[in-house]
């Protein structure tokens, strides 16, 4: 064999573009009578699931019970937002696993109550999630997102998470270190100003008895000194009390759990046609398993003919 004829062997022949994309629209045609031939020889089956689908869907939205949806927004100077969020989150592991009597008892509520909470999450201010969250800083506001069945149970589960938030004994200790450092801290800021009220008494007597003018003083002997040191206890005294009667509590709420006159699940009308298309696709797909069983069928018998 010489070389021509193997260059000739190995050359492979593509058929013509032309040709390829006469096949391709033969076959796309081909598909497409097939699809309209199986409409039109079973359009009871499929009037019968688009029927089904519509009756289902009525009858879903009719059985299940309306979803609101509430949020509250809150901050804590006690607990990092990383810690709440997964507090939060073995909640909605008991309603995922439907244990519903667990939940009451977390929750201190009626398990009838416990059963109108389908949903619970912490996550930021944008809803987004906090579960890797790694910021150390307290106070930073967050939001707690539930989905109810019960417009009645807003108020009450609002106390019920506030109460399991706050009652943990960890952060009952961090609270109670918290109110004695700063009931130390009040006690030395009223020795300090104490200490000062008799310093600028000594100095207002030493001055008026002396000779030294009134506009001299020394850096040491400065009462302005006194009076600005004053100032500024009783402005830190100010914050401590202020931030003694604010925290209160773990958790501050910053906006409260509003009752929805609307729920926010899915529509009848939305139920209806996704039931629908889903009964006409299963129809479809039947009368399609069933014309091309047909076809195969009658294909075997005219070879055994």
């Amino acid at each position: 064999m010489n070389e021509e004829n193997i260059k000739a062997e190995d050359f492979i022949h593509l058929p013509p573009l032309k040709k390829i994309t006469i096949q391709f629209l033969r076959f796309i045609f081909y598909v497409v009578d097939l699809l309209i031939d199986i409409v039109k020889k079973t359009k009871l089956l499929l009037l019968t699931g688009l029927i089904a689908g519509l009756a289902a869907g009525f009858l879903y939205y009719s059985s299940r019970s309306p979803i609101y949806e509430v949020s509250m927004i809150a901050e804590s100077s006690t607990v990092y937002r990383k810690t709440l969020a997964d507090m939060i989150q073995s909640l909605n592991e008991l309603i995922v696993s439907q244990s519903y009597r667990k939940l009451a008892t977390e929750l201190d509520i009626s398990e009838q109550h416990a059963r109108q909470i389908s949903f619970i999450e912490l996550t930021g201010l944008f809803n987004e999630s906090l579960q890797n969250d790694t910021s150390t800083k307290y106070n930073q506001p967050f939001k707690v997102n539930a989905h109810i069945t019960n417009t009645e149970l807003t108020d009450t589960f609002q106390n019920a998470v506030l109460k399991y938030l706050d009652n943990k004994p960890f952060f009952i200790k961090r609270r109670e270190e918290r109110i004695k450092f700063d009931n130390e801290k009040l006690s030395y800021i009223e020795k300090d100003l104490a200490k000062l009220d008799t310093l600028k008494t000594e100095y207002n007597r030493f001055f008026a008895s002396s000779k030294i003018s009134t506009t001299y003083y020394s850096n040491n002997a400065d009462p302005s000194n006194i009076y600005k040191q004053g100032i500024d206890l009783v402005k830190e005294k100010g914050i401590t009390l202020y931030r003694q009667n604010a925290d209160s509590n773990p958790i501050q709420v910053i906006d409260e759990f509003k009752s929805p006159s609307l729920p926010q699940s899915s529509s009848r009308f939305q139920s209806m046609t996704y039931a629908a298309l889903i009964g006409l696709g299963i129809s479809f797909l039947l009368s399609l398993y069933i014309e091309l069983y047909r076809k195969t069928r009658n294909y075997k018998g005219g070879h055994s003919i």
